[in-house]
């Protein structure tokens, strides 16, 4: 039999087991943006913040990324703002305001939804937006192509893929004392 103290300690484990919820995605971003009502600034050195069920998102001056489980990403534009969340097992990206560029592994891979209504996608890519924006011309090839290879370097440096090339001791102006002068 468990004692009181023991017993408390269990259900609260228990407790918390229950309510933790489910990392639905990562964003990544070379600007500042808002997750959960609150600032994210990326320059203090963190590379991805995770997405949980229901969190909104809104972009700051630059795009933002956002990658799902299955490698799908979806880039919010610069102002716009979106929600995210899970249906059974199945990602939600409702897209609350502006425009996103979506590249999806499969049709079925993330639930589209513009404001409360579903998006059926066509095609593995295209684009979601709210309204008649006349400025959808910043989805350009070379916009998306940029801000995939610079989430794609992003991801690269938090996985630790990427590696620096060794300094020899000859190449470090006769510093022996590692005072940043190696070449």
């Amino acid at each position: 039999m468990l004692r009181p103290g023991r017993l408390a300690v269990a259900i609260v484990v228990v407790a918390v087991i229950g309510f933790a919820q489910t990392q639905v995605a990562t964003i990544t971003s070379d600007g500042p943006f808002q997750l959960r009502g609150a600032n994210v600034a990326p320059e203090q050195g963190v590379p991805s913040w995770p997405v949980l069920p229901g969190d909104a998102i809104q972009a700051g001056d630059k795009p933002l990324t956002v990658t799902f489980e299955d490698g799908s990403q979806i880039i919010l534009a610069p102002g716009s703002s979106a929600k995210v969340d899970l249906l059974g097992k199945t990602p939600v990206f409702q897209l609350e305001t502006g425009s996103a560029h979506y590249s999806l592994k499969a049709l079925d891979s993330v639930k589209l939804m513009t404001l409360n209504k579903p998006v059926t996608p066509k095609d593995l890519a295209g684009n979601l937006q709210i309204g008649d924006q006349k400025d959808t011309g910043w989805w350009t090839t070379g916009h998306t192509a940029a801000v995939l290879v610079g989430s794609g370097a992003a991801a690269g440096l938090a996985l630790g893929i990427v590696k620096t090339r060794p300094v020899s001791p000859h190449k470090c102006n006769g510093n022996q004392q590692g005072n940043n002068n190696c070449q």
